[in-house]
């Protein structure tokens, strides 16, 4: 097809988790300048939806193809490999998606496509783009380490002390790789006749020079390590509280040794990791709930991940010019599934705990916008810029195991240690946030099956049973004692009658379906998919899914969860866009996570694949005879 105006370009970045409620809250609030300056000059969607289940793999598959997972594969982000024994797991995040994604489809019919990070575009799963970076290895997990000093003359090209050279070491063990020696030269740069050490050589062989990091008392360094087949990874660290004469111990914090994959043309991979160095971690749970960093370390770590990420793309937009370039960022979904605190049924709910975690999820959405500000400095006159997310979250108070309940209906069975003996069990669940699959041990189909094909429909059906008879209490008075507290701290006639509403409902509510919907494979039409589960469980509001085998409900794993009935607010992801051809300042009603592929493939001029599922957003344009041109 021939069209004579300036090629266009598309930019999509999907911010992982990124509530449609929360940031319209935090724009409404003036807290996201870079996302207000895009919706001035853009369109945003009211009523954006995702698919069912709402989980990161499975969703993101959609926004690349347009299409839902009985065509993807993508049925989850963990699921049943098929013709496998039973307990053998899938990555969503590493399989490959079984219909051409964006990247493929435009690369195909002769656009430049990139990704970076972005879910499904694994360099080391099938066919991708001209240009991709994914997240690689973790070779070494993250370490508070105990660096003694002593006394050293054993160093070459060392620069100037004022005291005598002073070195530590540690190790590092590698994981598929031979461990690491790393020597630290203490260094005295005052001329002030004390011992001040104050700079600090980090090197593989006590030979000072440009592979070697250089830092100052408590900053920020990091070292990148050479490994076999030509690969670097490498690490971030920082000095904790080290005393000007190094007469004690002293701590240092290091980060997960990381690296990347990259795919591209000769010498792309060499020039990414000259520019960028190596792929950082994304994040270091363990070392902030151990203490060994503080809360603003932590969010140093994760905002160096995503703006290597950012930087790494619009390094390639400036440099490489591709068609199509989409990237992403994890970090509000993990702050969310960590902080989502704002249910009184939650452990541990406080007003004041509950404000001091939004301030944690606050932060991951002023670094969202931070990145939005830095593509649209970039932005070209024939550019187009795609913000989007993959679902919304919600708050868990309980988590729910699925695969106690099919132990309880005599369809798994555990040994005397409380281990699944998958050799004996019948029906095995693999949950992933709010949902799970449920896969039967069916003769003929899994490795070492059990079920006879003539028993199957009975055994679906004492499964289906067994989920929709479960039945719970919560903890409605927390909720009750919540809303009091409300009318009392804020006396109105609509505070009460609002609170009241909700009181008598808690009071009236009668006991709880946690297991929401218990479908048949064959009766979802998003999930028909040898992938799927014979039995797919999605959770009702407030419930997240694990795997325990001793106990039906516990605390939530996680504070904020996803994956359960796109349909609900909570979830709703987002989507915006500008460019030249789209209004400015519109609010559309409604769109869905399955229409970005093909409103794509039309800005880009491009054939819709027949397997796309959703629709352009006709919407979005000004000029309606642009919708002419290509696909309808």
């Amino acid at each position: 097809m021939e069209n004579h105006e300036a090629e266009r370009k598309v930019i999509l970045i999907s911010f992982d988790g990124m509530k449609n409620d929360y940031t319209n809250q935090y724009v409404q609030e003036n807290k996201l300048p870079h996302i207000q300056q895009l919706l001035e000059n853009g369109v945003m969607s009211k009523n954006p939806i995702t698919i069912t289940p709402s989980l990161t793999a499975p969703s993101h598959a959609a926004i690349a193809t347009g299409a839902t997972p009985k065509e993807t594969g993508i049925v989850s982000n963990h699921f049943h490999e098929p013709s496998t024994a039973l307990e053998k797991e899938k990555s969503g995040f590493r399989a490959e998606i079984e219909v051409p994604p964006l990247w493929v489809e435009a690369k195909k019919q002769g656009k430049t496509t990139a990704t970076v990070a972005f879910p499904g575009a694994n360099p080391k799963e099938g066919k991708q783009g001209d240009y991709s970076i994914y997240f690689g290895e973790t070779w070494s997990p993250s370490r508070l380490e105990s660096l003694t000093f002593n006394t050293t003359t054993d160093w070459q090209q060392s620069p100037t002390s004022f005291s005598a050279l002073k070195e530590a070491e540690f190790s590092i063990n590698m994981k598929k790789e031979k461990n690491r020696r790393i020597y630290v030269l203490a260094i005295d740069t005052t001329n002030d006749q004390k011992q001040n050490y104050d700079t600090f050589v980090f090197s593989e062989d006590k030979k000072v020079d440009s592979d070697d990091y250089i830092v100052k008392g408590n900053e920020w360094g990091s070292l990148t390590l050479d490994l076999k087949d030509q690969q670097s990874a490498g690490f971030w660290f920082k000095m904790k509280g080290a005393s000007q004469e190094l007469n004690h111990p002293v701590k240092l914090y290091r980060t997960a040794v990381t690296s990347s994959l990259i795919s591209g043309p000769k010498g792309f991979a060499e020039e990414i990791d000259k520019r960028f160095g190596f792929y950082p971690v994304q994040d270091d749970d363990k070392a902030l709930e151990k203490g060994w960093i503080t809360r603003k370390e932590y969010e140093d770590i994760s905002t160096r991940s995503v703006m290597w990420v950012t930087n790494v793309s619009l390094y390639i937009k400036q440099h490489y010019n591709p068609d199509l370039l989409m990237f992403y960022a994890p970090h509000i979904d993990h702050e969310q599934h960590k902080y989502l605190l704002i249910d009184p049924r939650q452990p541990d709910y406080s007003e004041e705990k509950s404000k001091k975690y939004m301030r944690y999820i606050e932060w991951s959405y002023l670094l969202a916008d931070q990145v939005v500000g830095k593509v649209l400095n970039v932005l070209k006159e024939d550019d187009d810029l795609f913000v989007v997310s993959d679902h919304g979250m919600e708050p868990a108070h309980s988590t729910l195991s699925p695969n106690k309940v099919l132990q309880d209906a005599g369809l798994l069975t555990v040994d005397e240690k409380n281990n699944i003996n998958y050799a004996k069990t019948k029906a095995y669940a693999i949950p992933s946030g709010s949902a799970a699959h449920v896969y039967i041990n069916l003769e003929n189909r899994e490795k070492g099956g059990i079920v006879p094909s003539e028993e199957y429909d009975n055994v679906r059906n004492e499964i289906i049973k067994a989920f929709k008879e479960v039945e719970v209490t919560y903890n409605k008075g927390a909720i009750i004692q919540h809303d009091l507290e409300k009318i009392k701290s804020n006396f109105s006639m609509a505070t009460v009658q609002h609170y009241m509403k909700d009181i008598w409902n808690q009071l009236l509510e009668p006991r709880v379906h946690p297991y929401e919907s218990v479908l048949k494979n064959d009766n979802i039409t998003l999930l028909e998919h040898q992938n799927a589960g014979d039995v797919v469980l999605i959770g009702a509001p407030g419930y997240v899914m694990g795997s325990d085998v001793e106990k039906n409900i516990t605390p939530p794993i996680q504070l904020g969860t996803h994956g359960g009935d796109a349909s609900r607010s909570m979830l709703r992801p987002v989507f915006m866009a500008t460019g030249k051809d789209f209004y400015r300042g519109k609010k559309i009603n409604a769109t869905s996570n399955l229409d970005i592929a093909p409103t794509i493939y039309h800005v880009l001029d491009l054939d819709i694949p027949p397997f796309v599922e959703g629709e352009i957003i006709k919407e979005i344009f000004k000029n309606k005879a642009t919708l002419n041109k290509g696909n309808d």
